[in-house]
């Protein structure tokens, strides 16, 4: 985790958008609504004068934003946290009205994968075709006008003043995107085996943490083994470039921290099979005092605990490092070359993994060790392309280099999140790239692992929380089942509520606090995220083929397996938080049985816990299952249909 006091105390994590379970916003993205701030994670990078607070012209809120052009050219430009697709909306849509005075001249451009779009004359949009005095008109812009694909993705919006001289305030509000949802059926098609991978137990992993205090209870094993954790990391985040596992303290610390490592192995080892991810101390440990922990685990203790990761985030400057040149890839690079050799010759077994960051450039800490790639023939300074070019040089090669991912931090929006699982995708074709270059053909012993990933590793919020975490977590499990990817670490077991976040009404769920956790340290809640590692269970086990499987719409995913049995699973997940979407499931080259078992987990669901009744996951029949089969797929939620063969 980017943060070294977030992982030393229990407190963390994020927020949404929409509301609580009773009171959901349409599925638009909203920019502006009422309520005095920007949504959703946009920024006023105005170079006019405006007041997003406004009282003087309201129309179904407190606040209204009052815009003026104060000369001419100017603008009223708001800038969204990151690019986002335009193949979900239909329409830019606000409501606009002029004030004390009829009429503007306002051009409307919106930013489009990085460069101005086609500029629009804003009065053709306008219901009755101008700005009116005192009145509030609706105004509503296709996005096919401004000559967008649905390749496109969008990244700001610009109302512009058109004259070349001043104009009166006018006043807009309920700014946001009309949605594009399908109006038939959407086809989900599941495809062969062939040449597919095979799920690994890893992907089924959770980190724990030295601070958890009740890690070794007989609530929390029972809790464990329901969830289906099959894979463990410890000692926990950041806290491990300072952690001694021979004391158990951290630093100079006096007192020791609550879980030991002989109390994890005792849960973890024997229920993962050594499926375990140990972090070593960089920051301020030794190669030699790693390789004393190999020994003392796998030699003495006989735990067989197969992976071992040389620090945490080394790149960045919020862990600890104590060495001469701090958060430096060369440095990194030797010292991982003697952790490796160190501990290998403890237990050749083991599998050594490096700290990696997407991105060639990414964390470029010390621009005078740029290296220059063999393929590209261009120079890099990024943590990765330095460390890794460093390692081949020394002739080690790591067993695996080591991923974390969090897509959100500081500003956290529920679409954007649900939508961004793609960037798995980029990540890792990335490493695998950079593996390439530098290493050369020694790459493919190179695996690449999560270790760790969560939605946001900024702001605490509510959205960690929320159903729409259990479903960013179902949608990149099964995202990474596409790719190469070997592991699955979610941040993390137990970890603690925070009320400190602002967030806002457009965000979703009921749970007025954030946690990084599974359920609470003492028991008393289990997040959607628990279940949808339930749910992910009942989708996929080890071993199990990963069929290709696509989908016509983009908030409907769908995932396939096969099971030895010869059963198939699709997880299909609605990310639309209002509308049902139907899907035509078909399966090429199986026919099933007419009796089908569906696993269902969604608002239902959770909008029962809010109340103290069981979330819990719930099973139908479904009786008419056949080559083609057709579902209603609530919003918000995840299904998991098994087909048997005939």
């Amino acid at each position: 985790m980017p943060s070294l006091l977030r992982h030393f105390f229990l407190f963390a994590l994020s927020g949404l958008f929409f509301l609580a379970p009773r009171e959901l916003h349409a599925q638009t993205f909203n920019i502006y609504e009422t309520s005095g701030v920007l949504e959703n994670g946009w920024a006023d990078w105005s170079w006019c004068s405006d007041n997003f607070k406004s009282t003087k012209y309201v129309n179904k809120g407190p606040y209204s934003i009052e815009v003026t052009y104060t000369s001419g050219w100017q603008g009223f430009f708001l800038n969204a946290n990151g690019s986002f697709p335009a193949t979900y909306f239909s329409a830019l849509a606000f409501n606009i009205n002029g004030g004390a005075t009829s009429s503007r001249t306002i051009n409307v451009v919106l930013t489009v994968n990085g460069s101005q779009s086609a500029s629009l004359n804003l009065n053709k949009y306008i219901a009755g075709g101008s700005v009116a005095a005192n009145t509030w008109r609706k105004v509503s812009i296709p996005l096919a006008d401004f000559k967008l694909k649905p390749t496109d993705t969008i990244s700001q919006v610009l109302l512009q003043e058109g004259t070349g001289a001043a104009q009166p305030p006018f006043y807009v509000d309920q700014i946001g995107w009309t949605p594009n949802v399908p109006t038939g059926a959407i086809s989900i098609n599941v495809g062969t085996a062939t040449n597919q991978r095979l799920v690994d137990p890893k992907m089924f992993g959770v980190n724990t943490a030295v601070w958890d205090n009740n890690f070794t209870s007989s609530t929390c094993k029972d809790l464990i083994s329901k969830g289906g954790f099959k894979a463990y990391r410890f000692p926990g985040g950041s806290l491990s470039d300072g952690y001694n596992w021979q004391t158990n303290k951290t630093d100079s610390n006096t007192w020791e921290w609550a879980t030991n490592f002989d109390a994890f192995a005792s849960v973890a080892a024997h229920s993962s099979m050594g499926q375990c991810f140990i972090t070593t101390n960089y920051g301020t440990g030794s190669a030699s005092e790693a390789a004393a922990w190999v020994r003392y685990s796998n030699i003495v203790k006989r735990y067989g605990l197969k992976y071992w990761e040389v620090g945490n985030e080394c790149y960045g400057n919020w862990e600890e490092d104590t060495h001469a040149v701090t958060h430096d890839p060369v440095t990194y690079a030797n010292q991982f070359a003697l952790y490796y050799k160190q501990m290998k010759a403890v237990d050749p077994t083991i599998n050594v993994g490096a700290v990696a960051v997407p991105g060639e450039d990414a964390y470029a800490n010390y621009p005078n060790e740029a290296v220059t790639n063999p393929r590209t023939n261009t120079k890099h300074s990024g943590w990765t392309a330095v460390m890794l070019a460093t390692l081949a040089k020394a002739g080690v090669t790591p067993d695996f280099v080591i991923l974390h991912r969090y897509p959100e931090y500081v500003v956290d929006c529920d679409f954007t999140l649900l939508v961004g699982n793609s960037g798995w995708l980029i990540d890792i074709s990335d490493l695998r790239q950079q593996l390439r270059d530098y290493l050369g053909t020694k790459n493919t012993k190179t695996q690449i692992m999560c270790t760790e990933n969560n939605a946001d590793a900024g702001t605490p919020g509510k959205q960690l929380c929320s159903l729409v975490n259990a479903l960013y977590l179902a949608d990149g499990f099964g995202t990474l089942l596409q790719t190469e990817c070997n592991s699955f670490m979610w941040w993390d077991l137990i970890n603690g509520q925070s009320t400190n976040s602002a967030d806002g009404p457009w965000l979703y769920g009921w749970r007025p606090y954030g946690d990084e956790g599974m359920f609470s340290p003492d028991f008393t809640q289990v997040y959607p995220i628990y279940y949808a590692e339930q749910m992910l269970n009942l989708f996929a086990a080890p071993r199990d083929k990963v069929l290709t499987t696509t989908s016509t719409y983009g908030l409907l995913t769908a995932y396939s397996t096969k099971r030895a049995d010869g059963t198939i699973r699709v997880m299909v997940i609605n990310k639309n938080s209002t509308a049902s979407l139907t899907g035509a499931i078909t399966l090429a080259g199986f026919t099933p049985a007419a009796q089908a078992t569906q696993y269902f987990y969604g608002m239902p669901n959770d909008n029962a816990a809010s109340i103290g009744q069981s979330q819990a996951v719930t099973q139908s029949t479904i009786s008419n299952a056949a080559t083609k089969t057709t579902i209603v797929f609530p919003p918000y939620s995840i299904t998991v249909i098994a087909f048997n063969p005939k």
